[in-house]
């Protein structure tokens, strides 16, 4: 055993060896690829990647733990199956491995909650954009300029409230650019909150499964200049 003894530093330090090469591939393969191209969606790619961190560090403590149990806990070859073994000591590990786990659950909670909060703590907005969904399009109508358009056009760098809601079943608008997805509902409205940083053309995806074409629901966001807003919502009005 004592043989075995030696190996705890090398198991401590593989441990950690694991952790760090988890943490540079993930930098480098970009769990949430593309533009970040609203205030949201930094907050959320931080929030995640943040999560990610921690799990990784939780998935390194799991390894050494287990590497630990199989040299230290194994059964010696004159020991048979069966053998009596004290599970005392085991007592204060669970104690501890339930602390432990309670306080990192709330912690992430907690610390979820902010984020979400950061989204939608501010209720002011200085545009509002009322959208439709029906199978399977979008229709989008600015009440402040008495406008249809059709696609959702945004100027960069100031918030919108957009209201959500659905004709027929429930939909969802998700614009991946933003990390944003909010869910249209028949007779209800729904709301959500972003600021474009970065002006660009956007895809919005329909991520909620509404019937035959919902594959092909799809729409644009044109996040432009804010001088350019109200020339570029009369060409696309219709």
């Amino acid at each position: 055993m004592s043989d075995w003894k030696k190996a705890v530093p090398l198991i401590a330090l593989a441990s950690a060896a694991l952790a760090l090469l988890l943490f540079n591939v993930l930098e480098w393969v970009h769990l949430m690829p593309g533009v970040q191209a609203a205030r949201e969606a930094v907050i959320i790619d931080s929030a995640f990647d943040n999560v990610v961190r921690v799990t990784v560090v939780i998935f390194a403590v799991v390894v050494a733990i287990i590497l630990y149990t199989v040299v230290f806990f194994r059964a010696g070859p004159d020991q048979g199956e069966g053998a009596d073994f004290d599970a005392s000591p085991g007592k204060m590990v669970e104690v501890v491995w339930l602390a432990a786990s309670c306080v990192l659950t709330f912690g992430l909670a907690a610390y979820g909650s902010e984020e979400f909060l950061h989204l939608r703590h501010d209720s002011h907005a200085e545009l509002d954009v009322q959208v439709k969904a029906a199978q399977w399009s979008w229709e989008f109508f600015y009440p402040a300029q008495n406008v249809n358009a059709a696609e959702l056009i945004l100027p960069k760098g100031k918030r919108a409230r957009i209201a959500i809601t659905s004709e027929d079943v429930v939909h969802a608008l998700w614009v991946p650019a933003f990390r944003l997805k909010q869910d249209a509902l028949p007779g209800r409205v729904t709301t959500l909150y972003v600021t474009p940083t970065v002006t660009g053309e956007y895809d919005i995806v329909c991520a909620e499964l509404c019937g035959l074409d919902h594959s092909v629901m799809r729409g644009k966001v044109l996040v432009v200049e804010p001088e350019e807003f109200e020339a570029k919502l009369k060409g696309e009005a219709w």
